[in-house]
């Protein structure tokens, strides 16, 4: 990302532990989709519902990944 701030930049994924953890890491922003991997640890049954605070928050200590945003999915 050479000549790219950290606000210019922002990564989306479905993975706590790998996707928004390394955006913490780098300092930049990040996008959590709930409807991936994690959906089942979050109660979703509808991958296009929305986790209950609480859930997210324990999910979000549970791996020390903390997202900016928060989406059900992502469609390129």
């Amino acid at each position: 990302m050479a000549g790219l701030d950290s606000y210019d930049c922002v990564a989306i994924g479905d993975s706590l532990h790998h996707d928004i953890k390394g955006a913490n890491n780098a300092g930049i922003e990040s996008v959590f989709i709930t409807g991936g991997i994690h959906a089942a640890e979050l109660g979703l049954a509808d991958l296009s519902g929305s986790p209950e605070t609480g859930a997210l928050q324990a999910l979000a200590s549970k791996y020390g990944a903390y997202p900016s945003y928060v989406l059900p999915s992502f469609s390129w």
